[in-house]
């Protein structure tokens, strides 16, 4: 563990799946902590900060120094901050090599390999989060982790290294909530869930489901016997519980509403274009990447960050199209971070070098094609979003066929 003196830190908040947190001034008290780690480089928190549950917060956030990132949501339930900070994180990591110590605050486990990855490049990570599979799949890969969901009474000094947290007393859960005066709150939750299901009208993420429910009822799942929020979803009659990735998503069953679903209706590449930027993943021409992908696996030169590591593919590229723009070499290395092509390497005297993996231009269109159907059949799991081969086809990159994609899409 490096010395207090030398300790720089980026504090990253995913604010979407932390509402409950933010709003019992949880960021005031962690930074105040920090602040006796070491200096603090970084402070930004991500969300749709428009959202009254977050907006409310923005100028108690602001004080504390942080960089408001604003995610806009494609679709309805999905959080697509986490999406952003992942890859803020990652590009911090390289372009900041005297960054030595990662805070994520989240409560989304899929942030796992960003933990991994970080320790594996010798970073100090601190975890903070509510007790969830989060907590669990990555407490290995921090220095310490940090529960939002008892940190008021019982939260972890972040100076004790090596010590044991104080965990909350277990909490005294009626044996029959019925004959208790735990209904009507149950009663209210029950309606508030399918009230907020009804309006979204498709798939909506648990996690904004439960923050809403701690913000509006200050709802805890424990008090109504419930071992996880997950269970309390389950027992709602017309509830059903879907998984994309590792991220749990509810939905109302259609036999349980009278509204009619409309079936979904078909979608043009062009729209596949918008909803993809909107998930993150900005495409450009395929003849633009390729020279920009030639030129980033053939620099020469050493660079230890990110930004001077464009900037010369930048240069070399330019020289091959003169209608390249900076823009397009942001959204290349956007796909290559999300490929993991971007790696380090030593180089002479010791430095650490950034460089873009080298792999078969066929293979590399190919991945690329790839990522684009997987996104894209992720956003069919949440919402109603109709994919067809051949509009597919005309915004991939590589030679893959129309029938492979029929089969990667399950078309028939």
């Amino acid at each position: 563990m490096t010395t207090l003196k030398t300790n720089r830190i980026a504090v990253f908040v995913d604010a979407e799946n932390v509402t409950g947190w933010i709003k019992n001034d949880g960021v005031t008290v962690l930074i105040n902590e920090l602040k006796q780690l070491g200096q603090i480089i970084i402070r930004r928190a991500y969300g749709v900060w428009s959202r009254p549950q977050l907006a409310m917060h923005q100028a108690a956030i602001n004080q504390q120094g942080f960089e408001l990132i604003h995610c806009y949501h494609p679709v309805t339930g999905k959080n697509t901050a986490d999406i952003q900070m992942t890859v803020d994180v990652i590009e911090c990591a390289w372009q900041l090599p005297n960054i030595n110590c990662f805070v994520l605050v989240t409560g989304d486990s899929d942030f796992s390999p960003v933990f991994r990855r970080l320790r594996e490049m010798e970073k100090e990570v601190i975890g903070v989060g509510q007790h969830s599979t989060l907590s669990e799949c990555v407490k290995t890969s921090c220095s310490r982790f940090i529960y939002t969901d008892d940190f008021v009474e019982y939260r972890q000094p972040l100076l004790e290294t090596g010590s044991t947290a104080k965990q909350a007393p277990p909490a005294t859960l009626p044996t029959n909530p019925a004959a208790t005066n735990a209904v009507p709150e149950l009663n209210a939750a029950n309606r508030l869930v399918t009230q907020l299901l009804q309006d979204a009208k498709e798939a909506v993420n648990i996690s904004q489901l439960k923050n809403t429910l701690k913000a509006q009822l200050n709802f805890d799942e424990k008090q109504f016997n419930f071992s996880t929020f997950t269970a309390f979803l389950t027992a709602i009659a017309g509830v059903k519980l879907t998984k994309v990735g590792t991220v749990n998503y509810a939905a109302l069953d259609g036999t349980s509403s009278n509204d009619k679903v409309d079936e979904p209706k078909p979608t043009s590449s062009e729209q596949y274009v918008s909803a993809l930027k909107k998930h993150n993943l900005r495409l450009i021409s395929a003849d633009r990447l390729k020279t920009i992908y030639k030129q980033a696996t053939a620099i020469k030169s050493i660079t230890s960050d990110m930004t001077t590591l464009k900037d010369a593919v930048f240069t070399v590229s330019h020289k091959v199209d003169g209608q390249l723009s900076k823009a397009d070499v942001n959204k290349a290395f956007n796909l290559f971070v999300r490929l993991d092509l971007v790696h380090t390497e030593k180089a002479k005297g010791g430095i650490d070098a950034i460089k873009v993996r080298k792999i078969a231009l066929k293979d590399f269109l190919l991945k690329i094609d790839k990522l684009i159907i997987s996104t894209l059949l992720e956003l069919t799991k949440i919402s109603s979003f109709q994919l067809k081969a051949k509009e597919i086809k005309k915004i991939t990159l590589s030679t893959i066929s129309k029938d492979a994609i029929k089969k990667m899409i399950g078309e028939k």
